[in-house]
């Protein structure tokens, strides 16, 4: 009976942990999953052997790659300034929203550099109230429609 209890209290901490773990991520708290070659990945663990793009070539077949998962590439452009739980990914002025999978996971607020992004392209048109809602916390001036990538994971070069 006490190996019982013993197994069951260390799994109820075990559960606690795990979700207090999850309830700090949603507050913000910038975690490295890995490093690969000096570059620090953000999110799930990074993914090799896929299909890599840069955000302005996806941005002009956007048709043919929306959800499809794979790697963009550019320069990081902007980085919510509230929390960290979003960028924009950039090349030749072609730009993409990096949405972190609905604040899954977050960067810190003053990176820079170029990165890679694991996920599916979309295009999306943002209400009124999104729009400004992002625009207040540092996305600059944007259009109504935008092309948005759906992140899993971040690789930032700096």
């Amino acid at each position: 009976m006490k190996k019982l209890s013993l197994v069951l209290l260390s799994f109820l901490f075990t559960v606690v942990a795990i979700a207090q773990e999850h309830d700090e991520n949603k507050e913000g708290k910038v975690i490295v999953t890995e490093v690969i070659d000096g570059a620090k990945v953000y999110g799930n663990k990074w993914n090799t052997g896929v299909d890599h793009i840069n955000i302005e070539k996806a941005i002009q077949k956007h048709e043919k790659l929306t959800d499809k998962e794979m790697i963009f590439t550019g320069n990081i452009s902007k980085v919510c300034q509230k929390k960290g739980c979003w960028m924009m990914l950039e090349t030749n002025g072609k730009i993409a929203r990096v949405d972190f999978n609905n604040h899954s996971f977050f960067i810190p607020k003053d990176t820079q550099g170029t990165a890679e992004v694991f996920g599916t392209l979309h295009s999306k048109t943002m209400s009124d109230e999104q729009k400004e809602h992002l625009e207040a916390e540092g996305a600059g001036k944007l259009t109504q429609k935008i092309f948005e990538i759906t992140a899993t994971s971040v690789k930032v070069k700096s």
